[in-house]
């Protein structure tokens, strides 16, 4: 388990570096303005996923528990450090009101699967957020904020059951991949 955590975390830092790599300083269209619009659009999903993970966190005990606040912590850092971008930007935070509906909640594997869900869809968002960035300093930010949320979906396929070997993400973890139960045929 600690080994495929610590490639994960190898392989996260190595993708937010090549995601460094080229454009937008390079001499291409480098646009502030629309990076705003990304960047608000990413800080709104941050936002309703702090809010989501309060929702979840009355289902949840012990270790779950533990690991869901741990979790809404590292997301607010996320909230916090896309406003300082926006800043670094001269733009304003003003992002679009996304709610996202947790409903039936009542055990704590109905939490942990909407979290599963609620990670996976961002990691989503995240990504294809970094495509959209023309600042370049801007990119290597979002791609380590999926890269954490890509982390925390190991986690939570343990809390939910998997192996250590089912618990090890896909070589390109896209949130696509299904919760434990889909993956082991349950």
């Amino acid at each position: 388990m600690r080994r495929a955590l610590a490639l994960v975390v190898v392989a996260a830092g190595l993708a937010a570096s090549l995601v460094a790599c080229g454009g937008g300083d390079d001499g291409s269209t480098v646009d502030p303005e629309a990076d705003a619009a990304v960047l608000n659009e990413v800080l709104g999903r941050q936002l309703a996923a702090v809010a989501a993970y309060g929702e979840a966190l009355p289902a949840l005990r012990g270790a779950d528990l533990a690991l869901a606040r741990r979790f809404r912590v590292q997301e607010q850092e996320h909230v916090d450090a896309t406003t300082k971008t926006l800043r670094g930007l001269e733009e304003p935070a003003d992002p679009a009101e996304e709610t996202i509906e947790a409903s039936d909640l009542e055990t704590g594997d109905d939490a942990l699967d909407f979290l599963y869900r609620l990670e996976s869809a961002t990691i989503d968002a995240e990504l294809a957020a970094v495509g959209k960035l023309t600042v370049a300093w801007t990119r290597p930010l979002i791609a380590s904020m999926a890269a954490n949320q890509a982390q925390r979906l190991v986690l939570i396929r343990r809390a939910l059951g998997a192996s250590p070997l089912e618990a090890v993400p896909q070589a390109f973890e896209t949130g696509e991949t299904s919760a434990p139960k889909e993956m082991m045929g349950e």
